[in-house]
């Protein structure tokens, strides 16, 4: 009985082999995995440009994943708002956090650059949600201070230490591809529970979309945050291209850079160089 078992088993394997060897779909499947020619492109490509860059790509379907200066540090600038929002909704996850509980908004909050609180006197009350909103949606300087003076910002780091994250540091805001990458891709675990679906939803409805969206046909739907620091003339972009057959994630930063102007249009090219590759299987 044993010996019959055995050779139904061997037969069956046998037989699987023998199909995935003649089914001419499988090996197109891996073949259009292959990224050394997208990925020698983009590094002749960037090795022209001034300044310092930094890419990190992963397809969300095969897996495979590339990088161009993946551990490079760079400055993380409102890059950093995605593993925070990540750790605030973890937290509420697990019924550690109250997305209605009020915060209030004092003088130490204040900052300028981008959002809209900066507009308004300290004194009034939020929930963690809306500031959760408004760090993303509009890369709110204010909420992020505020909710960072609430979660501790040495927990947010030692979350981003637990998620894989290799340049993290308690006193700077620094980051590379790489960890940006892990960050995309936890926000799209976390995404399967409705917590993080709405981090998700404010990636996809975030209203600074002039790097990697851009130049991608309007249908397209990305997810992504961008980060600027003028000091080091750094522009980034983390982004989820939810391209229909072949969705992406990808990560783009800089440092000394001639200016956002230049930056921005290295991000544009890259973005297009990637999106025409999914879409075409070819450079």
């Amino acid at each position: 009985m044993k010996k019959v078992i055995f050779y139904t088993l061997l037969a069956v394997f046998l037989l699987s082999i023998a199909a995935c060897i003649s089914d001419p779909l499988k090996k197109n499947i891996q073949s259009t995995h292959d990224y050394s020619a997208l990925q020698r492109q983009i590094t002749a490509y960037l090795e022209r440009q001034p300044g310092v860059y930094g890419l990190y790509f992963i397809d969300i379907q095969s897996d495979r994943d590339f990088g161009y200066n993946p551990r490079v540090v760079f400055h993380a600038a409102s890059t950093f708002k995605v593993p925070m929002n990540l750790y605030l909704y973890r937290a509420a996850e697990h019924n550690q956090i109250d997305l209605t509980e009020q915060l209030f908004f004092t003088d130490k909050h204040l900052e300028g650059g981008t959002g809209i609180l900066k507009n308004q006197s300290p004194g009034g009350s939020y929930t963690i949600a809306q500031l959760a909103d408004y760090s993303i949606l509009y890369s709110d300087n204010v909420a992020t201070n505020i909710l960072m003076d609430h979660l501790g910002k040495e927990n947010i780091k030692e979350y981003m230490r637990s998620l894989g994250g290799k340049v993290v540091d308690n006193k700077q805001n620094i980051t590379c591809p790489y960890d940006l990458a892990l960050y995309m891709q936890e926000v799209l675990h976390i995404a399967e529970q409705p917590a993080g679906k709405k981090l998700l939803n404010n990636l996809f409805d975030n209203k600074l979309k002039d790097r990697i969206p851009a130049p991608l046909p309007p249908e397209i739907q990305v997810a992504n945050k961008i980060g600027t620091w003028p000091p080091t003339n750094t522009y980034n972009d983390a982004a989820y291209v939810a391209h229909p057959q072949k969705p992406y994630i990808l990560i783009i930063t800089s440092k000394d850079t001639p200016g956002y102007g230049e930056a921005r249009e290295v991000i544009r090219r890259l973005s297009e160089l990637v999106y025409r590759y999914q879409t075409n299987g070819s450079i």
